[in-house]
């Protein structure tokens, strides 16, 4: 996960997302709506990181025991764990592929052959080791570990390009469920990146990459310090942001959205900080029946890219 930006103060104020509170402010031309409606809701990277050489194994080869941080496993790269998650790492990026633990019985389960023929068709070898061991990287495990070299990385100069764009930004989303679920959405939709605060927000844990399902493997995540730098340079290369408010005026089916669109959303239970609301072009709602909760932030993004899709014309 790349970082980047300058620092940003703590312990901003945030308003809920059922709260009321100032509109965006915004010097540009909206875009135009198709009506309005009633209801409630909710820089440039760094470069790709330097892939290590593939460390060849063998499963004979026990698992260290010293220098890591979770259960003797190399705290260096980025673990993902469960049998979707690593067979989408093994598919998409086999040369990043730095160790690989299964459970040590795995020649039982015929998905466990499956993802060792996989890795031995790209030259790869296994160490095995305990469900008990494998469970210090996350309950989720399903037998199968890897650590990876590299991640997806946000390509902002194609950001800048004319065309249709889709971007993210989370406001403190901390439950590595969340994220997770909303990784998998992004990449099944077409976000080009999630972007997410260095401080005070879960990051690309072994959890995470495992309930995403693949989606960490497609979507780059990059953490900033200070949101109004990021959002000041998505505006200028033409982005449109808009914020999942319960103060919003539209909700996103009323909305003509433009080529280039960035949907914020909240964090669990607490919403938009006040901060971000005056950093969005717009504040848009989502419909919902009862005043008295909000939705769950992984279906509140759902929502908003499922419209986005629709709009965009990608196919259902």
């Amino acid at each position: 996960m790349k970082r980047r930006g300058p620092p940003s103060s703590r312990g901003q104020e945030r308003r809920g997302s059922h709260g009321r509170g100032s509109q965006p402010n915004s010097g540009r031309r909206r875009p135009a709506t198709s009506g309005s409606g009633s209801g409630s809701g909710v820089g440039p990277s760094h470069g790709r990181a330097t892939s290590a050489e593939k460390e060849r194994r063998d499963s004979s080869r026990p698992l260290a025991t010293k220098g890591g941080k979770a259960g003797g496993f190399n705290p260096k790269g980025r673990w993902v764990i469960g049998m979707h998650a690593c067979m989408e790492a093994i598919r998409v990026r086999p040369h990043a592929i730095a160790d690989v633990f299964v459970r040590v019985d795995w020649s039982s389960s015929e998905s466990h052959r499956e993802l060792v023929d996989r890795l031995a068709d790209v030259g790869i070898g296994i160490q095995t080791c305990s469900m008990e061991q494998l469970a210090h990287l996350g309950s989720g495990h399903q037998g199968v570990a890897l650590r990876l070299t590299e991640e997806p990385n946000l390509d902002w100069a194609a950001l800048a390009k004319p065309g249709q764009q889709l971007i993210l930004i989370l406001d403190g989303i901390e439950d590595p469920h969340n994220l997770g679920s909303i990784l998998r959405t992004a990449w099944l939709t077409g976000v080009k990146g999630v972007l997410i605060p260095e401080d005070r927000a879960v990051g690309l844990t072994p959890t995470v990459c495992k309930i995403a399902s693949g989606g960490a493997e497609h979507v780059a995540v990059e953490s900033h310090t200070s949101f109004g730098s990021v959002f000041q340079q998505l505006k200028d290369i033409g982005f449109w942001i808009y914020g999942l408010a319960e103060s919003g005026k539209s909700r996103p089916y009323d909305l003509k959205l433009p080529e280039k669109v960035a949907w914020v959303i909240g964090s669990e239970g607490r919403g938009l900080r006040i901060s971000t609301e005056r950093l969005c072009d717009e504040l848009v709602r989502l419909p919902q029946v009862s005043s008295g909760s909000s939705y769950n932030a992984s279906i509140a993004a759902a929502m908003a890219l499922a419209e986005t899709c629709r709009q965009f014309g990608k196919p259902e």
